[in-house]
């Protein structure tokens, strides 16, 4: 239930955290601390240390509620997408400028489709159904003990 922290808003994580950690089992406790280190902040007497990567960076619950992509897996396919098409480890300027033109050829045609309102290719259907189930769960927030939403956020990611 870990990952579905993300899904907490950013002001409760921490508190959504501590009673997550209460009920791991003891076997859990390197994955609870290396969470806490790396995501949380290691809690220190008074404060808790800065962590590596703070809440404000991994947090998705306000994308969720904007109903914006939560990750970056777009961008990931550009890059193969460029990689596949310079097809060497070295290119030369004349070849990467040539991709750059085919490129850019691409996002004038994609342009003209958005403004043309040529609608996109759905997703599949199964990550169609657990985006809408966890902003369902995300939009009632409020009215769900913490356990159960963590345990209903991590059911469906």
């Amino acid at each position: 239930m870990q990952p579905a922290l993300a899904f907490i808003p950013q002001g409760e994580v921490i508190d959504a955290f501590e009673i997550l950690q209460e009920t791991m089992p003891p076997e859990a406790d390197p994955a609870i601390d290396y969470f806490e280190d790396t995501y949380i902040g290691r809690q220190c007497r008074h404060y808790r240390r800065t962590p590596r990567f703070p809440v404000s960076m991994w947090n998705v619950y306000d994308r969720v509620d904007e109903d914006l992509p939560r990750t970056n897996n777009s961008l990931e396919g550009w890059h193969n997408h460029m990689q596949a098409n310079i097809t060497s480890f070295h290119p030369n300027i004349w070849k990467f400028l040539e991709v750059l033109k085919m490129e850019q050829a691409l996002t004038s045609i994609a342009i003209n489709q958005m403004i043309a309102e040529d609608p996109a290719p759905p997703k599949r259907k199964r990550y169609q159904d657990s985006t809408a189930t966890i902003a369902t769960i995300v939009e009632d927030f409020e009215n769900h003990h913490v356990l159960d939403f963590l345990r209903g956020v991590a059911h469906n990611l």
